[in-house]
């Protein structure tokens, strides 16, 4: 474990002084944001939302960036190193989600802001819009946190590929890492909409239904028409495929490096 744990100081000091600076930048843009549009609060909504974008791709890009760079410059290191790939693949993984949930962090502060400044204009009490906003925000984090680790794993995938066939394929390695994210893109897809995915993953039905709706809702909505929202449906199947997917890539990466792939 404190093997492990030197590799996240590691990582957390080469991205310590980027993450300041791109955090810094978050709030002055959102400061700049809040006192420019102060007069016209729905504006925000749309940064928030690129900001939301951003945040679940970050983890996607410092993978592939990071692990590209240490197998360009520093393939030695990897190779001889003594620590199993899945701790240096999984302390940068680590330290990727950090950032992105102070990205969000960021994200709901600003949100929460944006509430306490405007919920008399739209007559709901200030205690009800973040309870909302709190559940929709968490029900938001958990599955960005999904998708993004799930993207991370491509990413690095990606990133390795690219780096073990350069003296297979020579300048045209780059191919490798196009078929891996044709795999994850396109090829993902269209197993998502198969027949076969259907069966093996459509079982465990539930659904998750915003509790807190009723609270924000204007008072000439039927309460029974909130009611009858259904919410939306998931399957633990669907989950549970992600989950084993993700842990799949991750472990392929892994076996590339530990098996000392010429890169």
């Amino acid at each position: 474990m404190s093997s492990w744990l030197n590799l996240l100081k590691k990582e957390y000091r080469m991205v310590r002084t980027s993450t300041s600076v791109l955090l810094g930048m978050l709030i002055i843009a959102g400061l700049w944001g809040v006192y420019s549009n102060r007069e016209h609060w729905g504006i925000i909504l749309a940064p928030a939302s690129l900001l939301l974008i951003f945040a679940m791709f970050y983890p996607a890009f410092h993978m592939l960036t990071s692990v590209h760079s240490e197998l360009k410059h520093t393939p030695h290191l990897w190779l001889h190193n003594p620590q199993p790939a899945w701790k240096l693949l999984s302390a940068k993984l680590t330290t990727a989600v950090g950032v992105m949930l102070a990205i969000l962090a960021v994200g709901a502060t600003f949100v929460y802001i944006t509430i306490f400044s405007t919920y008399e204009r739209l007559d709901i009490p200030a205690g009800d819009l973040a309870i909302f906003a709190t559940e929709v925000g968490a029900y938001l984090t958990i599955a960005i946190i999904g998708v993004s680790i799930n993207m991370a794993a491509w990413g690095s995938l990606m990133a390795i590929a690219t780096a073990s066939t350069r003296n297979i394929l020579g300048r045209f390695n780059w191919l490798a890492g196009l078929g891996t994210f044709l795999v994850a893109t396109w090829g993902m897809g269209e197993l998502h909409e198969s027949w076969v995915y259907e069966t093996l993953t459509h079982w465990g039905s539930f659904k998750i239904k915003l509790l807190s709706l009723n609270k924000v809702l204007p008072s000439s909505v039927n309460i029974e028409d909130i009611n009858t929202f259904e919410g939306f449906n998931i399957y633990a199947g669907e989950v549970l495929a992600i989950i084993i997917v993700t842990i799949i890539v991750f472990a392929l990466a892994s076996w590339l490096i530990d098996n000392k792939v010429e890169v």
